[in-house]
């Protein structure tokens, strides 16, 4: 292994979440992927039992078998860092009681996944620009049958962003993007910023592109329409009041 190279281990009983782990490893230039495992208790087994020296574990808490936790409580002293990877919020304590480096919470996107790094294996030299807005104003998507390939997102130039079954379409004002997530995992993202709402099931838009609302039909400045849904209709009406200029002349 190269000078300056971190060895990487992934633990966790979903494919999907070792590929996206997998590839944001190859996108980060001093991280290489030694192994992953689906299985917890192969993963125990291996390194608790090896002479592996191991750098950097991405462990999920959620599995079969073992949980992430306890798993971690005995291979803590095998990996100089540990980072906990998990779809769900109320793990802080336990991740604090296991000397856990990191948090990561899924779904995981690129930018919050080398910002994690980077502070875990650099607390010294992470500079401010890291932690910046500057940071935080993009993301990468892995294209759909594309393997290995990832195009980087604005938030500022989404547009609309399109529930496709199993997919989902993002409309920028370039192009589309189609990547398989659903709109629940990227509303978690979006919605961290104040120019998304959701209007519809199939989606989710932003208010700065909004060009004209006719009944319950929001045209978007790229020509799309979407409809309005019942559900969010008041949501969207009490946005669209707050931002009404109204007169005061009796008519």
């Amino acid at each position: 292994m190269r000078a300056n190279m971190y060895s990487c281990v992934i633990i966790d009983d979903e494919p999907d979440g070792i590929e996206i782990l997998g590839d944001y490893i190859d996108l980060m230039p001093n991280l290489q992927l030694y192994k992953s495992y689906t299985n917890p208790v192969d993963a125990m087994t291996e390194i608790r039992g090896g002479n592996i020296e191991l750098d950097l574990i991405f462990m999920d808490i959620n599995m079969p078998y073992i949980s992430g936790i306890e798993l971690s409580e005995i291979i803590r002293k095998k990996t100089k860092y540990l980072i906990l990877t998990t779809a769900h919020n109320q793990y802080a304590v336990e991740a604090f009681n296991i000397n856990a480096s990191g948090y990561l919470l899924k779904p995981i996107n690129f930018s919050k996944f080398a910002e994690t790094v980077n502070k875990v294996i650099s607390p010294g030299s992470y500079t401010e620009r890291t932690t910046s807005e500057e940071d935080n104003t993009f993301f990468f998507v892995k294209l759909a049958e594309e393997r290995n390939n990832f195009v980087k997102v604005q938030f500022k130039d989404i547009i609309a962003v399109e529930s496709l079954k199993n997919y989902i379409q993002i409309y920028t004002a370039n192009e589309k993007i189609v990547t398989y997530l659903t709109l629940k995992e990227i509303s978690v993202i979006l919605f961290e910023y104040a120019d998304f709402v959701q209007v519809h099931r199939s989606f989710i838009i932003s208010k700065n592109y909004i060009g004209k609302i006719e009944s319950n039909m929001i045209k978007l400045s790229n020509g799309l329409d979407v409809p309005l849904g019942a559900s969010y209709k008041d949501d969207f009406s009490s946005y669209l009041n707050s931002h009404i200029i109204r007169t005061n002349r009796l008519k």
